[in-house]
């Protein structure tokens, strides 16, 4: 018994409680940078339990023909591609000429866990959301509701976003050869393309996850890690900086900056356990929650995550309210990595029922701009995460300018229907392809929706497809990565 009380004294670093153990912020940047040790410092425990939840993807074992199979179907049409080519080449597009004048600046935000559900009526009497519905209101901000991230968890959703394909959960971000090349499709590489300095905060450590590789690897010029730039005595969850600490200090680090940049801005907070104090949090969950019942209202985690919820909510408009004033001409998107039911809602005074597909996966978007209308999306109303670059693009670009997205921008006509590795969604359905059943696509209301097979059994398919794509380009990403491109 002593043996064994003391291996886990030494291997959780003088502590039996493995919460208090040394955590990867305080591990020596030199062993992060380092390929080999920073996997090394890994917990052995954490390690195989990656090993377990991640089996390789089925799509990673097909044969070089079913994959081509798979990518054929998600070509433009009449694209002829050899097999020895880049598929990605062939998602080209060349812009139909700016919507705005160029901004100086442009930010994409990515708040940790925002959903669109909090946005729905049948919710509002939680107040978790309030300050970003307040920017909806504003005659220049365009907002899509029925919007699905790249992935149903942080990692994934981020890593789509920066190359512009789907990570698929095959963690591109460690993979050395996405260190050292840069997809066609890659956001911050393209940016660059336009005269944009790109940098990439972060309101943790870059360096978990490999970030600060990935990041450069794919045309940020800068990574900055909040765990750097807000000193070491700033107050931090596990997983990174309060987030109005590392808003506002990097803010601070904005208004200096005079050349065009691109941001790419990624918060921390709203994660859980969910352990800054309600000091910090600010507000009171008792007025907060006053028109919701007891068993919300009563619940100390709910309380806890809806407080949260709305701290980092009113965290970063406060920072758009910031950078508006340094930029009045930048162009500003928001949205989240993934959903969140901050403390389970379902079967509940306020939700007797399960949860609708579009509550447990979608988040919003949001685009602003002084020159643009609320309508700026026109009879559009389904997007993705990878929307999100294409709109830029087609905003800013002069007429011509050649880039490479797998989706159009959401000021153009759409496709019938848009997928990602884990859902699909049309205008009138979302599907989910772990079930492979669908929903119709409302806002969420007391009686939900009936989820049912679809007729329609191509979205499942282009699902997978997308994958097949990712897996042909990690599996030759010799010629599918461009290399020296900083």
């Amino acid at each position: 018994m002593l043996a064994v009380l003391g291996f886990y004294w030494v291997r959780y670093g003088g502590t039996l409680n493995h919460r208090n153990k040394p955590e990867w912020d305080t591990i020596p940047s030199i062993v992060k940078e380092d390929a080999f040790l920073a996997r090394a410092c890994v917990d052995d425990l954490v390690a195989l339990k990656w090993v377990r939840r991640k089996p390789l993807a089925e799509e990673m074992q097909h044969s070089d023909e079913e994959l081509q199979q798979s990518i054929l179907r998600l070509l433009p049409a009449g694209s002829k591609w050899q097999s020895q080519d880049n598929p990605l080449h062939l998602f080209r597009h060349k812009a139909h000429g700016p919507v705005i004048n160029k901004p100086s600046q442009v930010f994409v935000i990515v708040g940790e866990s925002v959903p669109q559900w909090a946005l729905d009526s049948l919710y509002a009497d939680l107040h978790i959301l309030d300050a970003t519905k307040a920017w909806i209101a504003d005659p220049h901000t365009a907002y899509l509701k029925n919007f699905l991230p790249a992935g149903n968890i942080s990692r994934p959703s981020i890593v789509s976003l920066m190359s512009g394909i789907y990570d698929a959960q095959l963690e591109l971000n460690e993979m050395e050869s996405f260190w050292q090349g840069q997809t066609i499709t890659s956001f911050a590489g393209q940016m660059k393309k336009l005269g944009y300095r790109t940098i990439y905060w972060y309101g943790g450590n870059a360096s978990n996850g490999n970030f600060n590789h990935f990041g450069h690897a794919q045309g940020f010029d800068e990574v900055r890690s909040a765990t750097d730039f807000c000193g070491s005595d700033a107050p931090r969850t596990w997983v990174g900086i309060y987030d109005h600490v590392f808003l506002t200090e990097a803010a601070k680090q904005m208004e200096t900056i005079e050349e065009p940049t691109f941001h790419f801005v990624y918060t921390t907070s709203n994660h859980g356990p969910y352990k800054i104090p309600m000091e910090v949090l600010g507000g009171n969950p008792d007025e907060m929650l006053k028109d919701v019942g007891e068993d919300i209202r009563g619940n100390e985690e709910r309380r806890k995550a809806f407080s949260t919820a709305r701290y980092a909510d009113q965290a970063v408009q406060s920072f758009i309210k910031e950078i508006q004033t340094r930029f009045p001409d930048a162009l500003i998107l928001y949205t989240g990595d993934h959903s969140n039911l901050y403390g389970d809602l379902s079967n509940s005074s306020l939700v007797p029922r399960d949860y609708m597909y579009r509550e447990l996966y979608c988040t919003p978007l949001l685009v602003h701009h002084r020159e643009i209308p609320q309508n700026l999306f026109g009879k559009n109303t389904i997007g993705t995460h990878l929307n999100i670059m294409p709109t830029v693009l087609e905003m800013i670009a002069p007429r011509g300018f050649t880039y490479y997205s797998l989706y159009p921008s959401l000021t153009l006509p759409q496709p019938a229907g848009l997928v990602t590795p884990k859902q699909w969604i049309t205008p009138e359905e979302l599907g989910e392809v772990a079930s492979g059943l669908v929903e119709e696509v409302k806002d969420a209301d007391l009686e939900g929706t009936k989820k049912y097979e679809p007729k329609n059994k191509t979205w499942h398919q282009l699902a997978s497809d997308m994958t097949s794509l990712t897996a042909w380009v990690v599996r030759h990403a010799d010629h599918c990565l461009e290399h020296d491109v900083r």
